[in-house]
């Protein structure tokens, strides 16, 4: 990610929450005072038949009814969409709609334009206080004719726009084009046969002379890091400290605790306390720690939160199986994404050139985030099963990486389904269901399998199973043993 944009990112994160704060104080002070100045300029008399004083007069008492009933209806709005809230807990996490209050820009938007109204409004009756001979009117129209538009046109486009948004859909959908977003940039490059088939995390040796600097922000999660500012900062301190290598110790999203977390580890020549400090003025500048997680950098989030979703809706207090199709429908399309990208992520792949090492999850363990939760508490439900399995199968015929095609053959063998799913189960009453549903799930695994023999057949007539054997039965003195173990996989699975 270029380093303006991961800086434009990080002032607008967590900072939405503030605009209907910045609107209303816009309102108030920037526009309130030219209007003001207006006034003492222009002298409205001209304009009008009787005198503008006494308009003045008249139009105060119609903004004291305006203002009355924009109060009014904003606080029991904004009392129903918490009680609304606090009733739909049960089935969001309180954070999902926190998030959509807090961080929505049109709510926030709204927010900013009621109050910003109200204030317009009060603001020329407070300056009649010190100057009783002055109409205001300027000020007074346009906040009248703000709060009319208010009245007629924002409040009607707010319920329509909370009645849109506050479901089950529109919220999945929005948390999926979060993250999807955010996977197109920080997984730049899409996977192109000859690339690395898959990505393991880089340890770092105990046995070398290793700087751990811990965290010394408040606890909370580590929610980005700027990987350019820290490149930077790592290279220019190279000449003087003779660093060798450093690891990210945390995943982004993974939660930190003050003077304890290990953020980095520094391979140097001789470990001392002026190093020390030098390092943690630049982690300091480089990471951020905040009190709630964040999409940006972390695509986890985003699953974690479908995955929520989806768990509490199958839940016996709940019983909405519906809201969880939907999850694993928005989750299979962001593996769709994901599957087709390059591992590790871009700026992984750049700080590796000079021996700076991310901790990243890798596509199989995002695979796990996935599914496992969902399927480990609807296994017994037929409709979930069968989803999981048609979502999967729906992205095979995108996988062009073996090993992702791997992964995700393997997880759904790792389900074991033959094994709950039969007849004798059924017979024994084991299994909850009617012997059509049975026949249906069954179906579904026939289908997965023929897909998955069929896209690795696609594969294998290209090359790209043979390509990575090849290379690397020419190189004797390294083999990758996951790459071995990828292609013995598949080639297992055509038999």
């Amino acid at each position: 990610m270029s380093t303006f944009k991961f800086k434009l990112y990080q002032q607008l994160e967590h900072k939405i929450k503030h605009l209907g704060t910045v609107m209303s104080s816009v309102y108030a002070l920037f526009l309130g005072a030219v209007l003001l100045f207006l006034d003492f300029q222009i002298n409205c008399s001209n304009y009008f038949s009787i005198h503008s004083l006494e308009i003045y007069s008249r139009l105060i008492p119609v903004s004291n009814i305006l203002v009355s009933i924009i109060i009014g209806i904003s606080l029991t709005t904004f009392s129903v969409i918490f009680v609304v809230m606090q009733l739909a807990s049960s089935q969001f996490s309180p954070r999902i709609l926190r998030h959509f209050l807090a961080n929505d820009f049109r709510i926030q938007a709204f927010i900013g334009l009621f109050v910003g109204t109200i204030a317009l409004c009060v603001l020329p009756q407070i300056m009649s206080v010190f100057y009783p001979n002055q109409p205001f009117l300027t000020t007074l129209l346009v906040g009248t004719f703000l709060a009319i538009r208010g009245l007629v046109w924002s409040y009607p486009s707010m319920i329509t726009y909370l009645s849109i948004n506050m479901n089950v859909s529109s919220i999945t959908h929005h948390i999926k084009k979060e993250v999807v977003d955010e996977i197109t940039i920080l997984y730049s490059q899409k996977w192109e046969k000859g690339n690395d088939l898959t990505y393991e995390r880089e340890q770092c040796l105990t046995n070398r002379n290793v700087l751990k600097i811990v965290s010394p922000f408040q606890s909370g999660y580590l929610e980005s890091v700027d990987y350019a500012l820290l490149k930077k900062g790592l290279l220019e301190l190279k000449e003087t400290n003779h660093w060798k290598e450093v690891y990210q110790k945390p995943v982004i999203g993974e939660f930190i605790m003050k003077d304890t977390t290990v953020l980095l580890q520094i391979v140097v020549d001789q470990v001392s306390e002026k190093q020390k400090e030098t390092f943690q003025n630049l982690v300091s500048k480089a990471f951020k720690v905040n009190r709630f997680r964040s999409h940006t950098q972390d695509i986890n989030f985003g699953v974690r939160k479908l995955v929520d979703i989806g768990i509490k809706a199958i839940s016996p207090a709940v019983n909405d199986p519906t809201t969880c199709l939907n999850c694993i429908d928005q989750l299979g399309e962001i593996v769709k994404v994901l599957s087709e990208r390059q591992f590790p992520s871009t700026d992984a792949r750049e700080l590796i050139k000079n021996n700076i090492h991310i901790n990243e999850f890798n596509y199989d363990e995002f695979i796990d985030f996935c599914f496992d939760q969902i399927y480990q508490w609807g296994k017994e439900d037929p409709i979930i099963v069968k989803r999981i399995l048609r979502t999967i199968r729906s992205i095979l015929p995108t996988v062009q990486n073996p090993y992702h095609l791997k992964v995700l053959i393997q997880q759904v063998e790792e389900m074991e389904l033959a094994s709950i799913y039969n007849l004798e189960n059924y017979q024994n009453r084991y299994l909850k269901i009617s012997k059509e549903k049975l026949s249906t799930i069954e179906k579904e695994l026939q289908g997965f399998r023929e897909k998955a023999l069929k896209q690795i057949e696609i594969l294998r007539d290209l090359g790209f199973l043979e390509v990575y054997l090849s290379e690397n039965q020419l190189d004797s003195q390294y083999v990758d043993e996951s790459i071995i173990k990828t292609i013995n996989y598949l080639n297992t699975y055509l038999k």
